[in-house]
């Protein structure tokens, strides 16, 4: 017997915004997921030169953007782990959790339509789709010449997983720039997020 059906949405998160909640809300619903897992990361191994926001900070908006949805948890697995983050790690140690459990969870990596193009270079990429499907929010479906040079099983699982969404096109770069300049992200960012954001004085 199988579990539930686990979404698990990783990123720094740096900071949270609609864009992530959007994204993990449409693939829950269309691929009748029970549950979305967020996981901020350490450090991701792509952006190692610019270190994000300290974890107790990124961990903390989390929990307040998802506070009030019950199918979204926070899980800070990766919180006592040495940089950078590999996904590889993660996703082992979810499913080692599960391997005695009498109705183990099944597992799906989410993605947005963004993090295919560099997904064949992840630590172990291959060994990732053996493990979990994948499930990606595309706004208009990827074009195969996009990933045609990708290793088989890697092309595989993306066109299994691709899912029509309604994508929101936020960036957590752009928010913390237009922070930065003082500028309003309450369109971006959800309200408790925000009050976060400026009671701590984060990014300005």
């Amino acid at each position: 017997m199988i579990g539930k059906k686990i979404g698990l949405l990783g990123g720094t998160f740096d900071p949270i915004h609609f864009g992530h909640l959007n994204l993990a809300f449409e693939l829950m619903e269309k691929r009748a997921l029970d549950q979305v897992w967020f996981i901020p990361a350490q450090v991701n191994p792509f952006k190692e030169n610019v270190p994000p926001k300290e974890m107790h900070h990124r961990l903390a908006m989390v929990a307040l953007a998802i506070q009030d949805i019950p199918q979204f948890y926070l899980k800070d697995l990766e919180k006592e782990r040495p940089a950078p983050s590999y996904a590889i790690d993660t996703l082992k140690a979810f499913i080692a959790e599960e391997a005695y459990s009498p109705t183990p969870h099944q597992f799906f990596l989410i993605l947005g339509e963004d993090g295919i193009s560099n997904f064949y270079e992840w630590h172990l990429a291959e060994e990732i789709v053996k493990l979990v499907p994948l499930l990606i929010g595309s706004r208009s479906g990827i074009p195969q010449p996009f990933y045609e040079l990708f290793p088989p099983s890697i092309q595989k699982a993306i066109q299994e997983g691709i899912t029509h969404t309604r994508l929101m096109d936020i960036s957590s770069t752009d928010i913390r720039a237009r922070l930065a300049k003082g500028l309003y992200c309450g369109h971006l960012v959800p309200e408790l997020v925000m009050n976060y954001i400026d009671n701590k004085k984060l990014y300005n």
